[in-house]
């Protein structure tokens, strides 16, 4: 659903072009949340001073129910949530309700909105930025030092190669540890589950940040194509196995036409059920990239 209409239907103002509302004294923003790789909603989004600790997301949980949150950073760290409708997107008294009840938790939690510089400090501002969906105000001269710094750091980091081979070699060790559940639920239940599969991806990912080497926009695909190899690996190696238990090499056991029909649906099945476990995980590798860092504070370069 397009930001306008969910304007439109809550009755919500425009502040430099993003829908806004008020709660007991909170800003709110209506921004396009990812909630997986490829698919967004309409989320409410509240901005405060500082960090929410744990006992903060805890509470803010309690106070939304089953509705599910993301905790994000708005150029502070992880200072902000991203809250999703719980009544349906339009004016009611029990979306009224809904949000009485969130500030409640806000302010019970000591929770106060951002609405000084997050860089400096200080209360006069004389511009703002949009991040992450969000109006941020700011000091024009601290938000293009702190975006130049940022971006420094960002291209420093890319043109590293410290402990490469180390985070590769251990992105083939976490995707191999990823794939040992599915070789026991193949091997003992005859079962194939596609959500496991994105423990391979999953698993890579962590072990090559394990290595320390710098997460550039492309490890998510290098993560990908390992975990491809593992999985045709374990797949020739399986019915390699079967066949050498057949007392036959897997070539001859591949001239069999039901063993050789057996072989390509597997197959197929995992590169399919592999596909699946990497589009469940893309977003989380991606969002820890130095790629993905410089998107989200790209609204400072203004």
């Amino acid at each position: 659903m397009k930001l306008g209409v969910v304007a439109e239907k809550l009755g919500l103002s425009f502040e430099h072009g993003v829908p806004t509302g008020q709660i007991k004294g909170y800003p709110y923003y209506v921004t396009q949340v990812s909630i997986d790789t490829f698919i967004k909603v309409p989320m409410m989004t509240f901005v405060f001073e500082k960090t929410l600790e744990k006992e903060h997301v805890k509470a803010i949980q309690k106070a939304v129910g089953m509705q599910q949150i993301r905790i994000e950073s708005v150029v502070l760290n992880q200072n902000a949530v991203h809250i999703m409708f719980k009544h349906g997107i339009k004016q009611s008294d029990k979306h009224q309700a809904f949000l009485d009840k969130v500030a409640d938790a806000f302010k019970d939690q000591g929770l106060k909105a951002l609405n000084h510089c997050p860089f400096c400090g200080l209360e006069e501002t004389d511009s703002h930025r949009i991040v992450m969906g969000a109006v941020v105000k700011v000091h024009d001269a601290c938000a293009k030092n702190f975006y130049q710094e940022l971006t420094e750091r960002v291209e420093q980091e890319e043109k590293s190669n410290d402990n490469l081979v180390k985070s590769l070699g251990l992105a083939v060790v976490g995707a191999i540890a990823g794939a040992i559940p599915i070789f026991i639920s193949i091997v003992f239940f005859q079962y194939m589950l596609a959500l496991l599969y994105a423990l391979i991806p999953l698993g890579s990912f962590y072990g090559y940040k394990f290595g320390k080497a710098a997460r550039k926009s492309w490890v998510p695909a290098a993560v990908s194509i390992i975990s491809l190899v593992i999985v045709l690996s374990l797949h020739f190696w399986l019915y390699n196995a079967i066949a050498a238990f057949e007392g036959i090499s897997l070539t001859d056991a591949l001239n069999v036409a039901d063993f050789r029909s057996a072989f390509i649906s597997d197959l197929l099945t995992n590169v399919l059920f592999l596909g699946i476990g990497i589009w469940i995980s893309w977003r989380q590798m991606y969002k820890q990239t130095t790629g993905a860092v410089k998107k989200s504070f790209s609204g400072l370069n203004k």
